[in-house]
């Protein structure tokens, strides 16, 4: 397939420009994203005198062409907007800068500590976070009158509100980026930590103990408690909900302004911890800048980083867009906004999902082991997660 780049060079002051310099940016960014960037890209460069120059990449696109261009001297020289995941394949790939000298201690102590190991590859600070994003419990608040207190009861509210005409509680169900929280809470991991912190790929606990019982719990909400129907995705769920037939969904902030275009009232909480206390735990994301290895313009492309990053910036992006600053003290600051203070809230327990390579193999596994959890009645938990770390292990 031919790939096409779309380049968006923006008009910015000529006068006071060093030596003609222009820093490349290649961004995943779209919409009000994007249309920010643009706004702190002219801003940095009538205070600095360099140009900026956007080259809009969809996100895998921008990964695999920064891998194969950097080391030729052809890719941008900051990357903004890659998903945290992907650090750890492009960080082996030898394509980013060490950023641990460029950020300041103030930054980094005002950065919340899932945010700071999701940017991190094997002790090394690869870019600096800007946001954060990951689900949380959605809520209808004309079919819900008050947010239940734990996660039984809001299974009890559910019941109450499955009928011929609506349902209670649904959510993409055989998706292993939702359905790890179950695993997550119950005491399930995908990866452990080393005595340094990083992540070992040899020690997976999606069968122990812990992520059995989650396992039982996905399995029960399906048929013990009858309320995800089988094949509920999250086009079903979804669309139900935005009809206003769905009270309560799991999802993440980029299903919010579909929900508000569709006039329904909304609020977003955290899932309700377990009766014995235990808080309800999933997946989070994070997002940022980094910056090219091979870059001939590196203290350049580093101030730019840390001028997108900067907790102003932070605080204007989610006033913008909604989204979720990392920066601890902008998200304090934009909490007068219910939608980013629930999601906020929902995270501020939340997991990274794994950046290092390894993580590849897990999904199509789990997600074969999620189809067997909640579509066979008889299915043994233990024994299908058993399965499903072998071939994990296989790869």
């Amino acid at each position: 397939m031919r790939k096409i780049f779309v380049t968006l060079t923006l008009a910015l002051a000529t006068f006071g420009v060093a030596f003609g310099q222009t820093l490349t940016v290649w961004t995943t960014w779209t919409d009000q994203t994007l249309d920010w960037l643009r706004e702190e890209a002219a801003s940095f460069s009538d205070a600095f005198g360099v140009d900026v120059e956007l080259v809009r990449l969809d996100v895998n696109e921008l990964k695999q062409q920064a891998l194969l261009a950097a080391p030729q001297g052809q890719a941008g020289d900051v990357f903004a907007g890659v998903p945290h995941d992907q650090i750890g394949e492009m960080a082996v790939g030898g394509v980013l800068l060490d950023m641990s000298t460029y950020a300041t201690s103030a930054y980094l102590d005002d950065l919340s500590e899932q945010a700071r190991l999701a940017y991190s590859y094997a002790g090394k600070l690869f870019g600096l976070p800007m946001y954060v994003e990951g689900p949380a419990l959605v809520v209808n608040d004309e079919l819900v009158a008050e947010v239940p207190a734990t996660y039984e009861e809001m299974l009890q509210v559910a019941a109450d509100l499955t009928t011929a005409d609506t349902f209670g509680f649904l959510f993409d169900i055989n998706n292993f980026y939702f359905s790890y929280a179950w695993f997550l809470t119950h005491g399930g991991y995908v990866f452990g930590r080393d005595a340094s912190g990083a992540l070992d790929p040899s020690d997976i606990g999606l069968a122990n103990e812990g992520a059995v019982a989650g396992g039982q719990a996905l399995h029960d909400l399906r048929f013990a408690e009858g309320l995800i129907p089988s094949g509920t995705n999250f086009d079903v769920a979804n669309g139900l909900f935005v009809d206003g037939a769905l009270a309560m969904i799991y999802t993440g902030p980029w299903s919010i302004s579909q929900y508000q275009d569709a006039g329904l009232d909304v609020s977003v909480h955290p899932v309700p911890p377990l009766a014995d206390g235990t808080p309800f735990r999933g997946f989070m994301g994070v997002q940022g800048v980094l910056v090219n290895q091979f870059s001939d313009l590196k203290v350049e492309a580093a101030n730019f980083s840390k001028w997108l990053s900067r907790k102003d910036a932070q605080v204007s992006l989610a006033r913008l867009s909604g989204r979720i600053p990392a920066s601890l003290s902008a998200l304090a600051e934009v909490e007068d906004d219910p939608i980013i203070a629930g999601f906020g809230a929902a995270l501020a327990n939340a997991e990274p999902m794994p950046n290092i390579p390894e993580m590849g193999a897990v999904w199509s596994p789990m997600g074969n082991a999620l189809n067997v959890i909640t579509e066979d009645a008889d299915a043994d938990v233990s024994a299908v997660l058993q399965q499903a770390v072998q071939e994990i292990q296989g790869q």
